[in-house]
């Protein structure tokens, strides 16, 4: 029996100034990673897909590069040919499949999952225990709560895949299932326990199984009678946004 590896980083990795890199990390081949990044302890950086274990000597890891500044938690898994901006971070146990292309300033929860072939835009928040699904595109400022699901096929195991659109700053609300091809508009509210099955338009509140258009995002008023969406016109906590920081330099 082979004694358990307590940590590799491969010569053919590429590592930038000052990454700190904890206890029983894996790097594999083909890694880049930016300067002033954390690995946290036992995660796997440029995991190779199932084709390595039918090539294995034969099999080259395509290319995964994470950007500077990256917090990568604890068992983290991010497999091979995996693209991701800077000030990039995740949760705990996190897994990113092959094929995924994100951007600056984004973060992963705890125990989420992104099976790959998706492009997952600027500042997007994926909360913890999210299941996303392959084929999926994501727009900038997304919010994704705790327990949601994406799908992407019907009737499986027969059927395409077919992609779901999420556009800029919509949020979609914990324990909500969307459908396959399903396009969630700009500033759009998914309620939390929806089952999507249809389009949302755009600034829509959905709510329900099967989820209804309840009203325009722009009625949705707090408890105190404070109109609250578009989230973007009415945040007053400063969260690091382009638009919060063109306001400070003024």
């Amino acid at each position: 029996m082979e004694k358990a590896q307590t940590g590799y980083i491969s010569s053919k990795a590429q590592i930038g100034k000052y990454v700190k890199i904890s206890p029983g990390v894996i790097i594999n081949d083909n890694v880049e990673i930016g300067d002033n990044s954390f690995i946290g302890p036992y995660s796997i950086i440029g995991e190779p897909t199932g084709e390595y274990y039918k090539k294995k000597e034969n099999h080259f890891n395509k290319k995964t590069k994470i950007g500077e500044n990256a917090i990568i938690r604890s068992f983290t898994t991010i497999y091979e040919d995996v693209i991701i901006g800077k000030n990039f971070q995740t949760g705990h146990h996190a897994v990113i499949r092959e094929k995924t292309k994100i951007g600056n300033n984004t973060s992963f929860g705890s125990f989420s999952e992104m099976p790959g072939h998706s492009k997952i835009g600027n500042f997007v928040r994926i909360h913890s225990k999210v299941m996303l699904s392959e084929y999926n595109e994501i727009e900038d400022f997304v919010w994704i709560f705790p327990f949601v699901v994406l799908t992407n096929v019907k009737h499986p195991p027969i059927g395409e895949y077919q992609i779901t659109k999420i556009k800029k700053y919509a949020q979609i609300f914990s324990h909500s299932i969307i459908l396959p091809g399903i396009t969630i508009g700009e500033n759009a509210i998914i309620g939390a326990g929806s089952l999507v099955t249809k389009d949302v338009s755009d600034e829509m509140l959905v709510v329900g199984n099967p989820s209804k258009s309840i009203k325009s995002v722009r009625d949705i008023k707090d408890e105190n009678g404070n109109f609250v969406y578009p989230w973007k016109d009415y945040l007053k906590e400063f969260r690091g946004y382009p638009w919060q920081e063109e306001h400070t330099e003024k």
